[in-house]
Formats: structure tokens, C-alpha cells, sequence
């Protein structure tokens, strides 16, 4: 036990070290020589770590145990869950670092080793690890074997094509599968940006990829012809759009139901507190205040009145006898919880509505005893030595989950505070907010 305090407690202090660091030297090559140093610290970091991760989730493993009568997820699952919270990560972060670390550590003994050297950065070490995840552990040794001499100097591009050289000459048939399988795994996916758009990203066959790019060039050349004011790039995204939703982004307003929880002051245009969009994000009271106008004009607007307590902007309590979460105690949960897994450091979108006390322990269906998670996160609450509790700051205050894991590390999940608080808008008084309430319903 002294020996893993001392070990802790140097690197502590290597840390704190670094991080009062004051840069010296008589001019810029003793600068770019330290610049040069710090690089190869944080690859021996990088490397430690993926030893330290390895070896904790080999030892995780011996751990595992079972409840009787109790699911109990992958335990690959707890492990990542636990590693993520350690290097300020999300959760499937996590366990594509432990993965990742048990390949570098196993099969890649050569890229590791240049990791250590500061030959390679933490990032390519990674990706030479996903890239061989396809092949058996004797083809990967094969690969690291082969690349080892080309590692020193290779930026990202030629590092990924010397990786996919190596893996098409190693494993020819492994990769034919590979190029099939993907061919068959072709799907659709979106992220949120920080500016009120978003991306839709497809994985196409690169012919189809072709076609459809094909269509949108045809379809911008001939807005050109028509003397359209829109740009090129605007054209093809509401191409795009009204191929596949029917409506048309630049003249009609669509009628599919969403979601925009927005204070009253704003959307009267009296603050400045942006929207919400559940599971998307904010947007600017103005932007908020036209969606709601131009759906209005078309008569596809509908506004649902829900109650906020002032002083945290925590939505009120809603209960169910249901054991399930469903109907409007589901979406009460999405819009307190803005739509995103509670975990801390996770960001994917809510998907199940979960007991933070079990229902099997008596827990109740009430919003105070729910809360929106991921499907991965909440299956890694199942596992054994996983609890959480709901904490009680008030009627008013904002929802609060804590939690400790299996090997005690604590988690601490607090609802996001809603639109409609003092911040950039005036101080009405409860009689104004409900007349200006009254006013809006009837507008």
C-alpha cells in the first residue's frame, strides 16, 4: 500500500510541477527545446496510461461479481464507465480507451513503444489500434512489425495509409470482408453544432455517395441558370431537406412537432435568454421568437404552458402510477434533463427514462426519482457496487443525482437550469409574467 501511495502521489507532483512551469531560456531554441520535451512527456503520459488502463480493467475483470435475480450489463461496461470518469471522458470513451490500451499493450508492442519515445502522439497511437481492430491478434502483430521502422516523422494521412498498405498485404481476406461489411453497415447519423445547425452525415457505397452528389450539383447548376439568390452550398442542404421531408426548407414551414422551451420575456422580445432545444441545445431569443412567428402565421404552432420556479429555474414535480415512465412524464423528463444522458461527460441523447432508485427497491415513478440516460449508461447502473440517490435541495432547486461506482468513485449529476431565469431580461413581477402569459396564449 506505501509503494501505490508514493507512486500516486510523485506523479501528483510531477503534475504540479508541470503546471507551474514558467517558461525561460536565452531565446527561441531553448523555448522550442522545452517545446520539444513537453511533447515527449505527454507521450511517456500517454503511454502510462494505456498500461494503467489496461492492467486496472485486467484487474477489474477478476473482480466481477454476480447478484442473484439481478441484471447485470457486460463488464466492459462498468470498466469503461469507471475509466471515463477518471480522464474526464464520456462513457463509451471510456471503454474505447480500455480497448484500445489492451490492443496498444497486447498486439502493438512497437507502435507502444514509440509512444513512449514521443515517436508517436497519443491520437496516432489510437488510430493505428482502431485500424487493425478488424484483424486476429497474430495479423496485428504482423502490421506493428511492419510498420515499426516507418513510425518516426509519419503526419496523420500517411500514418492511416501506410496502416491500410500494411493490413491489405498482412490480411487480404480480412480486409475484403471488411470493405463488405461496410458496404453493408451504410447509415445515416447527425451531430449538433455550436451555432443552431447541425450536420447530417450518410455512409453511402462510394457510387450511390456519387449519385447523390451528382443530384445536388445538377440541382445548384440550375438554380444558377434561374438566377436563384440562394448560394450554391444553400441550395444543395434545402435540396437535400425537401427530397427527403417533402417540404421545402426555403418557402414552406414545417409540421413536424418540436420541442422549444423558451422564457416568456424572451419570446415576447422583452430579454435576451436563448431557447432550448431538447437533446440540441440553445438558440438566441430572436431566432426563437421568428420560429415561433412564422409557425404561428402558418397555423402550425402549438404552445404548452409548463411552470418554472424562479430561483433555479427547476421545472415543478410530476408523479405516474405507472412502474414505467411514459407519455407526459417521459417528455416532463427530456425537457428538465434538456434532452441529453445525465451522466457526467456522456452527450449522447436521452433514450431510456430511469429509476434513480430502482423500482425493484421501492423506488418511485415520480419526475423527483427520474432522470433521462443513455441506454449504455443505464445498464451500467446495474452492475454490482453501482448506487445513486437522489439529492434534496428544495422544492425549487434543480434536480441533483448522486452516485458512487464500484470502486468508489463519486458522481455528481445536476439537472441544466432552464430558460426563463433574471439573467439579460427584465424583473417582472408574478402579475406581469401572467399577463404576459395570457397574452401570448391568445397570440
Amino acid at each position: 500500500m506505501a509503494n501505490r501511495s508514493n507512486s500516486v502521489g510523485e506523479l501528483h507532483a510531477v503534475a504540479d510541477l508541470l503546471a507551474t512551469l514558467v517558461p525561460s531560456g536565452d531565446g527561441g531554441v531553448d523555448l522550442l527545446d522545452q517545446l520539444d520535451a513537453l511533447e515527449r512527456v505527454k507521450s511517456a503520459a500517454a503511454a502510462a496510461q494505456v498500461v494503467v488502463t489496461a492492467a486496472f480493467a485486467d484487474a477489474a475483470d477478476t473482480e466481477a461479481e454476480t447478484v442473484p435475480g439481478r441484471r447485470t450489463p457486460p463488464r466492459a461496461m462498468s470498466i469503461g464507465a469507471e475509466v471515463a470518469l477518471a480522464t474526464l471522458a464520456s462513457p463509451y470513451s471510456g471503454e474505447q480507451r480500455v480497448l484500445l490500451s489492451r490492443r496498444l499493450r497486447d498486439d502493438l508492442p512497437l507502435a507502444l513503444a514509440a509512444l513512449r519515445r514521443g515517436e508517436l502522439t497519443e491520437d496516432r497511437a489510437f488510430a493505428i489500434a482502431r485500424e487493425v481492430a478488424h484483424l486476429d491478434p497474430e495479423q496485428r502483430r504482423r502490421v506493428d512489425h511492419d510498420l515499426g521502422p516507418q513510425l518516426p516523422g509519419l503526419g496523420d494521412l500517411r500514418l492511416r495509409q501506410a496502416v491500410r498498405r500494411s493490413c491489405l498485404t498482412v490480411a487480404a481476406d480480412a480486409e475484403t470482408r471488411r470493405y463488405r461489411r461496410a458496404r453493408a453497415d451504410r447509415r445515416v447519423g447527425s451531430r449538433q453544432l455550436d451555432d443552431g445547425t447541425g450536420q447530417l452525415v450518410a455512409t453511402l457505397p462510394l457510387e450511390d455517395l456519387a449519385a447523390v452528389r451528382a443530384a445536388l450539383d445538377a440541382a445548384a447548376a440550375k438554380a444558377r441558370a434561374d438566377a436563384d439568390e440562394r448560394t450554391a452550398g444553400q441550395v444543395r442542404a434545402d435540396t437535400l431537406v425537401a427530397r427527403i421531408t417533402g417540404t421545402d426548407p426555403a418557402t414552406d414551414v414545417a409540421s413536424v412537432r418540436v420541442n422549444l422551451v423558451i422564457g416568456v420575456e424572451s419570446l415576447l422580445g422583452a430579454g435576451t435568454e436563448p431557447g432550448l432545444l431538447p437533446g440540441v441545445g440553445p438558440l438566441p431569443a430572436a431566432l426563437c421568437t421568428d420560429l415561433v412567428r412564422s409557425a404561428s402565421a402558418a397555423a402550425k404552432a402549438t404552445l404548452r404552458r409548463l411552470f418554472v420556479a424562479p430561483g433555479e429555474r427547476a421545472l415543478v414535480a410530476m408523479e405516474s402510477t405507472s412502474r414505467t415512465f411514459d407519455g407526459l412524464l417521459a417528455e416532463f423528463l427530456d425537457l428538465r434533463d434538456g434532452g441529453t444522458c445525465r451522466t457526467p461527460g456522456c452527450n449522447a441523447a436521452i433514450r431510456h427514462h430511469d429509476h434513480v432508485a430502482r423500482a425493484a427497491d421501492g423506488g418511485r415513478t415520480t419526475s423527483d426519482n427520474g432522470q433521462g440516460l443513455c441506454e449504455r449508461c443505464n445498464y451500467v447502473k446495474e452492475t454490482p457496487g453501482w448506487t445513486s440517490w437522489v439529492v434534496h435541495p428544495g422544492h425549487a432547486g434543480l434536480h441533483e443525482v448522486h452516485g458512487v461506482t464500484e470502486h468508489l468513485r463519486i458522481i455528481r449529476s445536476t439537472s441544466p437550469p432552464l430558460p426563463g431565469g433574471a439573467a439579460g431580461a427584465p424583473a417582472y413581477s408574478p402579475a406581469e409574467l401572467q399577463l404576459a402569459s395570457t397574452l401570448t396564449l391568445v397570440a
